[in-house]
Formats: C-alpha cells, structure tokens, sequence
C-alpha cells in the first residue's frame, strides 16, 4: 500500500519512497546521546566581499542540476564573484540518511544542506542542530517577507526559530484524465466536495480502471498536507478532532466506494497506471505535472489541471535550505548570501523552476509571465495560475518537536483505517491514545 506520507518526483523525489518513521527516529535519538553538541557554537563572522568564499552544499535528486546552473549564472557572479560551491549529492533516501546521521552525531556536515519539507521536523527534534537564521547576522524575517507564509511556517520552529527557508513548494492539485472521465460521463472540475469527488468517481470506475491509485493519496488533504499542525498553539494533539476525522472518514470513504486501485507506490503498476489509463486521476503536488510530461506520461495528451474538490488548500512536498550548526563561523554567512539569493531573487526562482519544474516559493515571481502561459501538455491551460492561487491560500501551519512521532502513528491508523480493521473513530480515539503515551 502507497504510504499517506510519502510524496514523489522523479530526479529531485524519484527515490522519496516509504520511508521508516520509526527506524530513522529511533536512530537518531540513540545517536544524538553520544553526539557532539553542537549549541556552543562561535560567534558567525560577517560576510566578507573580498574573501573567497569555498563552500559545500549537499543536495537531493536534481536539485544539483538547478543549483548549479543558478549559482554559475552571470547574475549570480556578478554579485557574488567570491563565492564557490561543490556538491554532495545523492538519492532522496541516501542525501536525508547520511545528514540524518551527521546531525545525530554531531559530525560537520556541508556548508548548506537542502530539506525537504518532512524532515524539517525530525531535526527540530535536536534542538539545536540547525542555526536559527532570524539571529544576528542572518536577520531571515526582514529578507524573506515575498515568501509564500505557510512555507515560512514550516520552516519554524513553535519557539519561532526559522531553522530553514523554502526554495520551492507543492501546491496541491487535481490531475485528472479529461478524455477517460469525458467518456464515461465524469467531471472533475471545480467539485465542491469529497462526496461529489466520490460520485464522480464512480463513474469512472470498473473494468480494471479506477479513479485514484490508493485510497491513502486523499489523507493528507484535509490536513493541509500534513506538514505541521498536528499540535495547537498549546501542544495538545490531533485537534480539532474534526479536521483529522474529516481524513479518516474520507480515506475509508474511498476505499468503501471501491474507486482506488491498491497501487503500491512507484511499483510498475502504478508507475504504468498513468499512461494506461488504469487510474483517471490524482490529487498531487504541483511538481507531478512536470513527472507527467517528461516520463511518467508524456504520449498521454488528456492530462488535466483543477483545484482538489471543495477547493482544499494543501501543500504536498517542498525543498528547504538549511546551515546545520556544525558549519564553521567563518563559512555560515556566505551561506546565507546563497540561501538568500536562492529562495527570494526572482532570476534564482525562475530559472530553478525553468530547469526542474521546482515551483518558486517566492510570491513575486507569481506575476511574471511565465505563470500565465498556456502548457500544451495540460491543454494550453494555464495551470501555474491555479498553482499560484493555491500557494497563496495555503494554511500556515508550524512544525514540532513531536511530530516525526505523530506522522507515524497517523500513517499506521490510516493504513488500519483503509483496510477496515478499525471505524474512523475507534482509529482517531487509538491515535490519540498513543501519541499521548509518547508525549507523556
């Protein structure tokens, strides 16, 4: 079964399968109690324009293949001629396991690490393993005020530490096959509900075709995506009860309808389902629609672009950059000149998006002309509008300490939940049980 938790992309996501919560946590915490600490660190020095600057940053997939075509660009080197990067880069599971372990034993790690959105929480959990860029002489608050709020958000802490800043984000949509769903009597636009999603659904469904992969891909919807906001301003967990009943009810839901396909994500199945015509549609992140185009279905051409049913705000993936405290004084405001100018100049947020489909989190770069141009893939829709739409809508939501913890105990009752060995609120009264007894 595709795990609720996981989000892909091929390059930068391809290798972002399930991976184990539990395990890469348990790890952590055993090592962090040998690791060096990293909070008594020294003073940052100021950025100096006439030292050269030899930085390493550690990245994921083909966020390489972005970066360094921005940071070698002549817009780039005419206002920082003085700094240098190399890489380090590896598979989604390789680059966050091996910064995992670094962090955990408090080992130096690249000048600049990049995140994605789900383990910015796991290394809050270490208190002080990555700087807080709103200190002297970061000053991150008066730099990144363009960008998109519930990004910023995800990258604080409860304490209001803003431990890493977006570069790019994924606006949760709609991608539906227009012409499967045409001929069996279906419409996917604009629905104003889960239900009429269902109905819908139904339609499309029998003889080996199905609406959805897996009846966990709508779980994380109505919780913004799942990113934060599993505990209120006052730490108590899963509340309102009604918006994480409202995930439970919708998964079982799905699965009642019999309107998924089981798919195990990433498996040929499911990889094939898109350009077979098993599956007529998927909610997603909006980096799918370049995976779409360029190699999960590039010879389909009813592939389509519209708001999640009801319009539900949600956010599924999203890349961070952080400076782990191991960085050395001298390099860490260099390397926030790079992160500064990746995620809030225009040219850096536009050409990462031009290269990887990365969509910018930099709300400026929204009126540019590019947003409004037709995709031929999507029908000469323009559906970088309703990405943008989306973004700017998205709850803010803050991460904790708690919940690496919490995502795994959900993605295991959802699971329970799908399968029917558990109603939707035994499944939320056995979740809140459990989170309890590890908070307490």
């Amino acid at each position: 079964m595709m795990s609720l938790f996981t989000t892909h992309k091929e390059g930068r996501m391809n290798t972002k399968i399930a991976y184990g919560i539990g395990i890469v946590v348990a790890v952590v915490l055993a090592m962090s109690s040998c690791g060096a600490s990293p909070g008594a660190a020294e003073p940052t020095a100021d950025f100096d324009p006439d030292k050269t600057y030899n930085l390493t940053m550690g990245t994921f997939g083909d966020l390489e293949a972005a970066y360094s075509v921005v940071l070698r660009s002549e817009h780039f080197r005419s206002l920082y001629p003085n700094i240098n990067i190399s890489f380090q880069s590896a598979d989604f599971g390789g680059h966050h396991d091996r910064l995992t372990t670094q962090i955990a034993a408090g080992e130096r790690t690249n000048d600049i690490e990049s995140l994605e959105v789900a383990f910015i929480a796991l290394f809050v959990e270490q208190g002080d393993s990555l700087t807080d860029l709103n200190q002297e002489p970061f000053n991150a608050a008066s730099h990144i005020s363009d960008l998109v709020d519930f990004a910023v958000s995800q990258g604080q802490t409860r304490a209001g530490e803003q431990v890493a800043v977006p570069v790019d984000i994924a606006p949760a949509v709609l991608f539906f096959r227009e012409g499967l769903a045409r001929e069996a009597g279906a419409n996917f636009r604009n629905l104003g509900s889960w239900e009429e999603f269902i109905q819908e659904s139904r339609k499309v469904s029998g003889n080996g075709r199905f609406a959805v992969p897996n009846a966990s891909d709508v779980g994380l919807i109505p919780l913004a995506g799942g990113k934060g906001g599993w505990l209120d301003a006052s730490g108590t967990p899963l509340v309102p009860r009604a918006k994480f009943m409202e995930s439970l009810n919708l998964v079982a839901a799905v699965r009642e309808a019999g309107i998924d396909a089981d798919l195990n994500a990433w498996s040929g199945p499911w990889i094939d389902s898109f350009a077979n015509g098993t599956v007529v549609a998927i909610p997603n992140g909006a980096w799918w629609g370049g995976a779409l185009r360029t190699w999960v279905a590039p010879n389909v051409d009813d592939w389509r672009v519209t708001y999640l049913p009801g319009r539900s705000m949600s956010s599924l993936g999203g890349t961070y950059l952080s400076i782990p405290a191991t960085v050395p004084a001298e390099n860490r405001a260099a390397a926030w000149e790079v992160i500064k100018y990746l995620s809030t100049t225009p040219e850096a947020q536009l050409l990462t998006f031009d290269t990887i489909d990365a969509f910018p989190a930099l709300t400026t770069t929204y009126d540019d002309p590019v947003m409004s141009e037709p995709i031929p893939y999507f029908g000469n829709e323009p559906v970088r509008e309703v990405f943008a739409d989306v973004a700017l809508n998205m709850p803010s939501q803050i991460v904790s300490e708690y919940d690496r913890m919490i995502e795994s105990i959900w993605g295991s009752i959802i699971g329970e939940v799908i399968e029917g060995d558990l109603t939707p609120e035994q499944g939320y009264e056995r979740a809140l049980r459990q989170i309890r007894s590890q908070m307490d």
